[in-house]
């Protein structure tokens, strides 16, 4: 795919490994029954809760292992994440046996960032998580997170998740222009929502095709992602003080009907930003994440997921404020022009919106952060909508009705 830099040496030759053999199946097999085996005989723990899951989680790895096109390091690391999953919902169902009241903690009034990708949700969310008031989910926390009373060390969790996303850097350099990714930093959804194995997080790096069709007809996905979602909150909240939750993900707004149905009093900050802008950026992104564990892609594709796919859920959720299916009430717009202009400004109406108090110096704090951090410090990501099969003008008719109703202003 000659849109990105040439892999490093050592990975093209380690890839080589899987055609050298017929194929990367051989070498790193993809077996669901056999990976929960695995993870129970590693923790020397058995129960993995509610086994309505188990079909999402065979099916969608079944899906992968058939159907993706993964290159070696695409199984390998498939397999690494999922039996990390499995191993963490196994401890997690541990702690939840040991400690029933672990599920009764309260999460009141979270505040979710959500919009497309590109819009400057990262970097909203991190901003927001300055005040000591709140509390976002941090990057080990998801990854390998501490339930209460499994014994597992904070230090090494770390350590581990920090190899992790070095890892990535060292197979895609790019990415760090898109994101930084930091065991200490606050981190997405779809990290711990990838639990139940139906959430958006495999579907961000591997093309599951039968999987995709097979959970269209089963709407218990969705409710039971999301009770998932609580559960994970609840139990990091499990001991601590009690903080309004502040979550992020761009997935949130393709399934915003069940996520208000988890959390009816959520805060839903809506960002917004200039199609022009996000919509490569974003197709960019999403092929790059595919391209990380696949050689055979097609740009076009995911230019065609950018145009379309995000414009249909974006006047989808638009439609649904309107109609009142959504608690209009509840949601926050928030324009990424103002973000940029004048953050704390941006910051101080979510604030006010939310019914939040704005804490002691806490305009210092974002303004040290921007200067620490700022636009284009990890490189400039670089694109453009030809290599994507776009054009400006594809992407100003079909956004027209969304960029007019949130009153979006074209980007120099």
């Amino acid at each position: 795919m000659d849109i990105f830099h040439e892999r490093p040496s050592w990975l093209r030759r380690l890839n080589q490994f899987g055609p050298a053999t017929g194929d990367p199946r051989h070498i790193v097999p993809l077996d669901p029954g056999e990976m929960l085996a695995t993870a129970r005989s590693s923790t020397g723990l058995v129960e993995v809760g509610d086994e309505d899951w188990l079909e999402t989680y065979e099916r969608r790895i079944r899906s992968i292992d058939l159907e993706s096109k993964s290159n070696l390091l695409g199984r390998l690391l498939c397999r690494a994440e999922t039996i990390r999953l499995l191993q963490t919902r196994l401890r997690l169902c541990k702690a939840w046996a040991n400690e029933p009241a672990i599920l009764e903690e309260k999460i009141e009034r979270p505040i979710f960032v959500l919009g497309a990708p590109r819009t400057g949700t990262t970097i909203l969310l991190e901003l927001l998580a300055l005040d000591r008031n709140l509390r976002a989910p941090i990057s080990w926390e998801a990854q390998h997170p501490i339930p209460h009373g499994v014994a597992v060390d904070p230090e090494s969790a770390m350590a581990l998740a920090e190899a992790e996303h070095e890892f990535w850097m060292d197979i895609q350099p790019e990415l760090a222009a898109l994101h930084e990714l930091r065991s200490d930093l606050p981190c997405e959804c779809v990290h711990f929502m990838a639990l139940e194995f139906g959430g958006p997080y495999f579907a961000m790096h591997y093309e599951t095709p039968s999987y995709d069709q097979w959970a269209m007809s089963r709407p218990e996905i969705l409710p039971r992602t999301y009770r998932l979602h609580r559960n994970f909150l609840q139990t990091l909240q499990y001991g601590n003080e009690r903080k309004p939750w502040l979550l992020k993900s761009p997935a949130h707004l393709m399934t915003a009907t069940a996520l208000f149905a988890e959390y009816p009093d959520a805060i839903a900050v809506h960002t917004h930003r200039d199609p022009q802008r996000f919509v490569g950026s974003a197709a960019s992104t999403t092929a790059m994440l595919h391209w990380l564990r696949s050689d055979d892609l097609d740009p076009v594709v995911y230019g065609q997921l950018a145009l379309g796919g995000f414009s249909y859920m974006l006047n989808h959720v638009m439609e649904q404020r309107q109609a009142g299916e959504l608690p209009n009430d509840q949601f926050v717009d928030s324009q990424y022009l103002d973000l940029i202009d004048d953050p704390v400004a941006a910051i101080e109406k979510i604030y006010d919106r939310s019914g939040l108090d704005w804490p002691v110096g806490h305009s210092d704090r974002i303004h040290a952060y921007l200067r620490d951090k700022p636009k284009g410090k990890f490189g400039t990501h670089r694109y453009s909508l030809d290599e994507y099969g776009l054009n400006e003008e594809s992407v100003a008719n079909t956004y027209a009705a969304y960029v007019d109703y949130y009153g979006i202003s074209r980007e120099p």
